[in-house]
């Protein structure tokens, strides 16, 4: 990919350095998904199921674009790991809930923990109207990304809707 996308050196730079992000997120998710013993789609499992509390194998299929047939095979090795257990529905007896165990939290707490607190640290060094085009920028960045990744998939799979886009995808 060109290192200049946009006459303006500023905006060039910008863009320049999210491409680093990127590429740091895509190295911590490799490193962090070896630390917890799991590959990536089994570490992204267990990032919906802290974001949601517990979801449904469906819902957890429909969030990682799976089949549910797939996504018992991810459950599976989360339960074997001890990272995630299937409990009935209290709603309804015949679904199954699937949940992260304590061992998540812990293990997070390791492995994330002084990132986290990095973090908070670099964030409190801006005011709080500073954070607010920080936060649209990145949100606004988000979108931007989900909504060409839409575009991918269709151009890839005409009439496919994209996970993304899917009612029930994740209740956060």
């Amino acid at each position: 990919m060109s290192s200049r996308l946009h006459p303006r050196p500023s905006v060039a730079d910008v863009q320049a350095e999210l491409r680093g992000l990127a590429t740091e997120i895509d190295r911590l998710d490799s490193l962090a998904a070896e630390c917890f013993g799991l590959n990536r789609t089994d570490l992204r499992c267990l990032e919906l199921l802290g974001r949601a509390g517990a979801l449904t194998p469906t819902e957890l299929a429909r969030a990682l674009d799976f089949t549910t047939g797939g996504v018992t095979t991810v459950i599976d090795r989360l339960e074997q790991a001890g990272y995630a257990r299937r409990r009935p529905d209290p709603a309804d007896r015949r679904r199954v809930i699937v949940e992260a165990t304590a061992r998540v939290g812990r293990r997070e707490a390791e492995v994330f923990g002084q990132l986290i607190r990095s973090t908070e640290s670099l964030l409190s060094a801006y005011s709080d109207a500073q954070l607010a085009t920080i936060r649209d920028f990145l949100t606004r960045s988000r979108m931007t990304v989900a909504t060409h990744a839409d575009s991918l998939v269709q151009r890839a799979a005409p009439g496919r809707v994209p996970a993304a886009r899917r009612p029930a995808r994740v209740r956060a």
